[in-house]
């Protein structure tokens, strides 16, 4: 058990600055340890690796220890304990290891004896690491944060165990599907010097293959320029061997047989192949060195295959090189070394300044479906990410005990797994989605016992006191959470991570009765109580009584918490107002309650309450009333009079033209809303009949139509307007064979509608809730859609909350859900989305900036990533949309931003998954339930905002049944550990413990022009004293200063290509110019709070 134990706490080690030698031995590693090239001659560089998908068909650990190999024979642990074995055989062999996750793994299971043979590897070169990041992340679907937290966490695993022996000089990113700008101006800043990439969209390709535009000079960043430059190169086989050689056990490739007395010799033939083949590949490349990947997916389970045959080949392609003059040499070799080779030779390269998205295959391939695949994953997690920088933040403000760091690191694996390019996406399969969701839940867990002390800490104002509250998480997507529910006292505890105040509204479900919600201070917060709408109450998969929430503003200080003391009470208080409307009579007529018709008109007069009568159908003329109502089944001897009049009543309006109802419509005054409050008992009470009702708060005014569910245009306060609707449609999906690109089915990767233009769900009832707080438009559509878009009091933006599913496909026809924000904006095809959710790239329909595209899919072929935000804009307004998770967006049709829920299809796509993209909970179709906002504005940026949605205030619950309300008045309920807010631009992306020392990153969010902005470290924090700091790259794992950027020659020189200058750092004072991240590991203290 002991042994387990510190087995355990040797993964969660982490070294505290960058090493520059884990051994006193000489070193030859890094570019040092590469093969001399010869000028002259074809330099062939011979790579063997391995692809090890850190979850994909098999969960992580059934690939680790090559379980369930009845799904793929794959087993990491005998791939490298075999590729050590073999290394170890030859000093001319190379290998290259890419997930850290993997090599973890392994390696704390390794003897020393291992240990030392591996240390000597690496040492000289023969074992290198490329990537290193914790997995090998995807770049549509993951958010710049993440990746820089596993790449911060693989590397720094390398970094403690070999030094800068253990350093990845360039990126490997060979199988994610697209390629992000963000993700070459991360690599540059975290100090790579190159990038590989694997897949790249076909026509491109075809492109760049004729031009020998393979390599290339990537600009990450237009404001930080040559400082984001990055050499990038495509891999000319994805990142297979060439066809027929490959000698792994999971292929059938023949050997290289070369006994002259077999009947089965085939050196010659073998050679001659290879060579037409390698001088092939090199007429598409500007050097004379090509690179060959000599690996593939799980590949090296038996290393010795490999080696034999590579050794073979190497051995008499050389001989015959050599005897005929051929000027062609092969050797093992490394991504490293290739590059270093291609620098060598100084070419003269073109560059590039967009992304590679979207990726298609095919014609009929665009591999755009899994921006949205797996919803609730991909909102899982967006949310666990919340938490981990929360934890990290508190671990480091509240002082606590660094045994901490095992819980927290075991948050930071499971993001670092969670950011892989078959698990964010959505591409695995789904036993394996669970997996992911298990490792994930488990951690959030563990993890938040560091909330749980932070928070007991510093409310008690004393760590020795034993916990009184509990801090709980609760699943408040889907309006469910035991401890409001159960509890008639609780503490609810919000945490704002980021650097300057928030105003943010809080939902907090509960069940029938009345709340008061109390402040620090004792003072009674203004709140609304709103009844959970069906289509949340019967998500399947929600178990919950609550049937209401809480409605409140929160106002939170920068980097701070708040508690606030909830009770329930025995008054009822009616503070909002439901009004439903109905499409068709049949649903007006089951809510219906019978009222006592003969006195209802005296009854009018006097003080009735309306919740003894439901809202009158709204006439429309497309609207099919059935007045055929069978009054007898209403009968029970004791209303039949009543029930008489009712008949009569029916009976005669049948008989009533267009013309006639409108003479009986009840006509209202429009009363003003303070006519409104005034005429009421409680807040907006009185009832109107009309069908155009008005929701407005302090930025918006929108006019709705009850009648057909519709929002029609949206007034701002200079009384300008823009027509603005919200609707849901679908997709259905393609479902083929895949045996041709004609039947290719739509699937977990790709996106593949039958149509162009999709379905319009149809209104089923509609319904507005009023209030002081919080107002909605409630819809219900068909089939299983629902959008309650709401307007928030003194909050600049619009909600937008939609639920989606079960999908229905009894007709056995898959289906593809999207919504539109519609509106009159002029944007002429084009529209903005951002790049991991940072910087933002302009797209344009059926265009590509470096090709004439041809698309065969033109529907697939214009959706693009949207990680956090999209937009469209003309001269005078932006409609920016935010999201809640990673999701696929366009802008099809003029004025209409599309975003893409939910996919639920009944065929593979045929890309290896091996399973349809239909996920199930509860024996039903999967629920899923999320929220965007829009901004509408005068093209103006809000940065401040996304990052408000993206890493939102935390929320925990604590029962508070044992905790009178005047003692938890004199606890230490809220607090702030910022002196003052940042500067505006400035946002603390990281704070963390790093051993005894601190880990802290700043952005500059800011971009162009008179960007630049300052803050002094040592002035940041109320309880901690920065004593000394030291600059590094991005990733942590090497000084700043010993970082040199290669450069390169290029075709066509960048716009703006001057390096910007910008005010010198003085002292604690540092400056950050326009999008610069910079990352510091610092000495400190901690003051008394």
């Amino acid at each position: 058990m002991m042994r387990g134990l510190l087995l355990l706490v040797a993964v969660g080690s982490v070294w505290s600055v960058p090493l520059q030698q884990s051994h006193t031995r000489q070193q030859t590693c890094g570019y040092e340890s590469c093969h001399k090239t010869q000028p002259d001659m074809l330099n062939v560089h011979i790579v063997p690796h391995t692809h090890d998908d850190v979850g994909w068909l098999k969960t992580v650990d059934q690939y680790y220890y090559g379980s369930r190999n009845m799904i793929q024979k794959a087993g990491v642990q005998y791939i490298l304990d075999s590729v050590v074995k073999e290394l170890w055989e030859d000093p001319k062999r190379r290998f290259i290891y890419v997930e850290t996750a993997f090599f973890w793994k392994w390696w704390v299971r390794q003897p020393n004896l291992v240990k030392e043979k591996v240390h000597t590897l690496v040492n000289e070169g023969r074992l290198q690491f490329v990537g290193g990041a914790w997995s090998m992340n995807d770049e549509a679907a993951a958010h710049y944060q993440s990746i820089i937290d596993q790449f911060t966490w693989g590397l720094s695993k390398l970094n403690k165990t070999f030094g800068s022996c253990g350093r990845p000089r360039v990126g490997w990113q060979i199988d994610p599907f697209g390629h992000s700008r963000e993700l070459a101006s991360l690599l540059s800043m975290m100090g790579y010097d190159g990038l590989f990439l694997g897949r790249i969209d076909y026509q491109d390709k075809s492109r760049r293959l004729r031009d020998k535009a393979m390599e290339m000079v990537w600009r990450g960043d237009d404001d930080l320029g040559q400082a984001s430059d990055i050499f990038t190169g495509a891999l000319y086989n994805t990142y297979s061997p060439p066809p027929g050689f490959c000698f792994d056990v999971l292929c059938a490739d023949e050997p290289i047989i070369d006994d002259p007395d077999s009947p089965m010799y085939n050196v010659v033939d073998k050679i001659a192949v290879f060579l037409d083949t390698v001088k092939n590949q090199a007429r598409y490349f500007r050097t004379n060195n090509v690179i060959l990947t000599m690996g593939g997916d799980f590949t090296y389970q038996d290393a010795s295959m490999w080696y034999i045959n590579l050794d073979k080949l190497i051995k008499y392609t050389n001989l015959k090189a050599a005897k005929e003059n051929l000027n062609v040499t092969l050797f093992y070799s490394t991504p490293d070394c290739y590059l270093k080779a291609v620098k060598d030779a100084n070419p003269v390269l073109p560059t590039k300044v967009d992304d590679f998205f979207p990726y298609a295959s095919d014609s009929t391939a665009y591999w755009t479906g899994y921006f949205t695949s797996r919803p609730t994953t991909k909102y899982f997690e967006r949310e666990s990410n919340g938490y981990l920088q929360m934890v990290k933040q508190l671990q480091v403000l509240a002082d606590l005990e660094k045994h901490n760091q095992f819980v927290l690191n075991e948050l930071k694996s499971a993001m670092g797994v969670m950011q892989h390019h078959d698990a964010i996406t959505g591409t695995e399969k789904q036993h394996v989605t669970h997996d992911y969701e298990r490792l994930l839940n488990q951690a959030v867990d563990d993890a938040l016992i560091i909330a749980k002390q932070a928070f007991n800490k510093v409310t008690q104002k004393d760590d020795k006191k034993p916990p009184i509250f509990d801090f709980q998480r609760c699943h408040l997507n889907e309006s469910r959470c035991d401890v409001s529910e159960k509890s008639e006292k609780f503490v609810v505890t919000i945490y704002n991570p980021l650097g300057w105040s928030v105003k943010e509204p809080i939902r907090v479900p509960v069940g029938e009765g009345s709340y008061e919600v109390y402040a620090p201070n004792g003072q009674k917060i203004k709140t609304q109580m709103v009844k959970l709408p069906n289509r949340v109450t019967d998500i399947p998969t929600r178990s919950s009584k609550a049937t209401q929430e809480i409605v409140f503003i929160i106002y939170l200080k920068p980097l701070s918490y708040k508690s606030l003391y909830i009770k329930k009470t025995t008054r009822t208080k009616r503070n909002t107002k439901n009004y439903n409307f109905y499409s068709h009579i049949d649903d007006f007529w089951k809510n219906m309650k019978v009222p006592e018709i003969n006195n209802l008109q005296k009854d009018i007069n006097k003080d009735f309450s309306l919740d003894k009568v439901p809202l009158a159908p709204v006439f429309s003329p497309e609207v099919n009333f059935d007045y055929n109502t069978n009054l007898d089944l209403l009968k029970d001897g004791k209303n039949d009079q009543e029930l008489a009049a009712l008949e009569r009543f029916l009976r005669e309006s049948r008989q009533k033209t267009r013309k006639e109802w409108d003479k009986m419509k009840v006509v209202y005054s429009n009363l003003s809303e303070e006519e409104m409050r005034m005429l009421s008992d409680e807040p907006r009470t009185v009832e109107k009949f009309d069908d155009d009702v008005e929701l407005q708060n302090q930025f918006y005014k929108l006019s709705i139509n009850t009648a057909n569910g519709a929002i029609k245009q949206v007034t701002f306060p200079d009384h300008t307007t823009l027509n603005l609707s919200v609707n849901m449609y679908y997709y259905t999906g393609a479902c083929g064979d895949n045996h041709d690109t004609a039947h290719r089915a739509s699937g977990a990767y790709i996106f593949r509608p039958t149509v162009t233009t999709p379905t319009k769900l149809k209104v089923q009832k509609s319904s507005v809730i009023t209030g002081d707080i919080v107002k909605e438009f409630r819809v219900n559509l068909f089939p299983n859609g629902y959008t309650n878009v709401k307007l928030y009091d003194e909050l600049n933006y619009i909600e937008s909350e939609w639920v989606v599913g079960p999908i229905p496909v009894a007709d056995e026809i898959g289906k593809e859900y999207v919504i539109k924000y519609e509106t009159n904006i002029l944007n002429n095809g084009e529209f903005y989305t951002d790049s991991n959710g940072r910087q933002m790239l302009k797209r344009k329909l059926d265009f590509r900036p470096q090709w004439n595209v041809t698309l065969a899919e033109p529907v697939a072929g214009n959706y693009y990533p949207v990680t956090n935000e999209i937009y469209i804009k003309n001269d005078d307004l932006r409609l920016t949309v935010l999201t809640d998770r990673s999701e696929g967006g366009t802008s099809l049709v003029e004025g209409e931003v599309e975003l893409m829920l939910h996919r639920r299809l009944l065929c593979d796509d045929a890309f290896g998954v091996g399973e349809a993209l239909n996920e199930t909970a509860m024996e039903s179709g999967l629920v899923v339930r999320g929220k965007h906002r829009l901004f509408i504005n005068r093209d103006e940026e809000i940065p401040r905002e996304v990052f408000g949605l993206h890493l939102g205030p935390q929320v925990l619950f604590s029962d508070a049944t044992n905790v009178k309300y005047d003692e938890w008045l004199k606890m230490a309920n809220c607090h702030s550990w910022l002196a003052e807010e940042l500067p505006n631009g400035l946002h603390l992306l990281t704070l963390e413990p790093w051993d005894s020392k601190l880990l802290i990153r700043v952005e500059n969010y800011l971009e162009g022009d008179h960007s630049e902005v300052s803050v002094n470290l040592k002035e940041i924090f109320k309880g901690i004293e920065i004593k000394s700091f030291k600059e590094t790259v991005l990733s942590a794992n090497m000084w700043a200063d010993e970082f040199n950027k290669w450069t390169w020659k290029k075709e066509n020189e960048f716009e703006e290509d001057e390096m910007k200058e910008k005010e010198k750092d003085n002292g604690f004072n540092i400056s950050l110019k326009g999008k610069e991240i910079r990352t510091f590991i610092a000495d400190y203290d901690v003051k008394d709070n």
